[in-house]
């Protein structure tokens, strides 16, 4: 028969380590922020796995670092979204990171008002990236991107073109890097247990 200690802690709600997961993978990513080298593209969410929760975690932690990055009021930061390289030609779209950019300008919205924070796009069109927004000279530039191969030079024109605009320093954040390499032996069968991960509950 169980004890009364022993009933208590079954019958204790469940409880995730989510945010607690998130917390300390987003303090990791602000301190890379802060001390990377000028044109790094930080590859913290490198993956080839098609799993939802590992997106959800990548995500929430990049807006735990964005919402917590440069708030001090002698420092001017833009943040920037280059769309995804696929989304060639078809301009300005909704995607999560820009969703992601609009509530953290909501919960900033002291530094937006006063010039201490602000945004811009990067697009993909034709042969050219085309820029749109503030002036970027004497910035600090964050590059945010919803999806990004590891392969392609596309953050890399991105952050040669920010430096063109005189931004002072430009590093570049993929929410999720695709490399083929962490895919291990993805087959069909492997495809539809990964998908199938959707629905599972958190631990």
């Amino acid at each position: 028969m169980a004890t009364e200690k022993e009933t208590h802690i079954l019958n204790a709600p469940l409880q995730s380590d989510y945010n607690e997961v998130v917390r300390d993978i987003g303090e990791e990513l602000l301190a890379r922020l802060n001390i990377e080298p000028d044109g790094t593209i930080i590859d913290m969410f490198q993956t080839g796995s098609l799993d939802p929760w590992q997106l959800f975690v990548f995500f929430s932690a990049l807006e735990h670092a964005l919402m917590e990055f440069r708030t001090d009021k002698r420092k001017k930061t833009v943040i920037v979204h280059a769309q995804p390289e696929a989304l060639i030609g078809t301009g300005a779209v909704v995607t999560p990171v820009s969703t992601m950019l609009e509530h953290i300008l909501m919960a900033r919205v002291s530094d937006m008002s006063e010039g201490r924070l602000e945004t811009g796009l990067l697009t993909l069109s034709g042969e050219s990236i085309d820029y749109e927004g503030v002036n970027l000279k004497g910035r600090h530039v964050v590059i945010v991107c919803d999806v990004h191969d590891n392969e392609s030079p596309y953050l890399a024109e991105c952050i040669k073109l920010c430096k063109e605009m005189k931004a002072t320093h430009v590093v570049a954040v993929p929410l999720m890097l695709w490399n083929p390499d962490l895919i291990d032996n993805l087959t069909e069968e492997t495809l539809k247990a990964e998908l199938s991960h959707e629905n599972r509950p958190l631990s």
